[in-house]
């Protein structure tokens, strides 16, 4: 007998920051996922598995451990329901050091698969909040809009408390492109925390206005005003830029995209100091003056998590 979910790889449109504070962010699903295979066994062992190593330990003594804390989290949370161990396999169409929620989507496939062998139902809002709680408990702190993004799939509005759901009813082409390194988000939100440490208003005035563009955004989508969603996508940036966030060759992507006549608007996407940046529209070609800046395949998916076993 096995078990197998996969949740899509996300990505943040509008609404960085602002999110955790209450206010509006607009996030969605892309066309590369994470897998996890889970394999029922007859003694109290967990086995872990992917390209980043393996790891095992008892169901009886936990050990959460890096790289599988959120996979190790989320078991530790079926704990008093399981009577034998797994064997869990984990397999990912992207790498984990690009900003496309990694440790949502095996968040979300590790409680999918995790649900379906115990026999247990679950509606996507139970299952965007397990995996959330999940996150939260992982990192100290997360909004939960990537883990909505990986539930529901497509692109979705998200508001973090009280949650607030809705998938758009549309999608659109999007271009990326990776900047060559990698902040971590927790690191990015403590640089931008000590940044405003003593100048909290000013902070919640930027905040104010990124939601103030997210909820912009979610209207010209339902409209199909895509220009205006592009001006939008580049106002945020100037946001961004206020927070300290962006660097030289984030700033050489988005300006790079910008010039694309097919590319509407771009800025930062997710947390910021590094990662990647997100244009609205395609491009067939784009050169960087920087080697390591490359564009990443990837689009809006309308596929969420998905389940099957056998």
């Amino acid at each position: 007998m096995w078990f197998k979910a996969s949740a899509p790889g996300s990505l943040m449109l509008l609404g960085e920051y602002a999110v955790l504070q209450g206010g509006q962010a607009l996030v969605c699903a892309i066309d590369k996922r994470m897998t996890i295979y889970l394999s029922p066994r007859t003694d109290t062992k967990i086995s872990i598995s992917s390209r980043l190593g393996k790891f095992s330990c008892d169901l009886t003594n936990i050990i959460i451990q890096s790289p599988f804390q959120f996979v190790l989290t989320a078991i530790n949370q079926f704990q008093a329901l399981l009577k034998t161990g797994c064997d869990i396999t984990i397999e990912s169409e992207f790498s984990h050091i690009v900003g496309f929620g990694s440790s949502a989507a095996v968040t979300v496939a590790t409680i999918a698969a995790l649900s379906t062998w115990l026999n247990q139902d679950f509606d996507t809002m139970q299952l965007i909040d397990q995996a959330r709680t999940v996150v939260q408990k992982v990192q100290g702190q997360g909004s939960g809009s990537d883990v909505a993004a990986c539930v529901l799939g497509g692109v979705v509005a998200y508001r973090m408390d009280p949650i607030a759901v809705e998938i758009l009813p549309a999608t659109f082409p999007i271009t990326i492109v990776y900047s060559g390194n990698k902040t971590t988000t927790e690191d990015a939100i403590k640089y931008v925390q000590a940044s405003f440490a003593e100048k909290p208003q000013l902070f919640q005035e930027i905040c104010h206005g990124i939601s103030a563009c997210a909820e912009l955004g979610i209207n010209y989508i339902k409209q199909k005003k895509w220009y205006e969603l592009g001006q939008v996508m580049n106002s945020q940036q100037r946001l961004m830029d206020e927070l300290g966030v962006s660097t030289p060759k984030l700033n050489e992507s988005i300006e790079n995209l910008r010039q694309q006549p097919d590319i509407l608007g771009a800025k930062i996407s997710g947390s910021g100091l590094g990662d990647c940046a997100v244009g609205l529209g395609t491009v067939e070609t784009i050169e960087f003056q920087s080697p390591e800046i490359i564009v990443l395949p990837a689009s809006i998916s309308t596929r969420g998590i998905e389940c099957e076993n056998g």
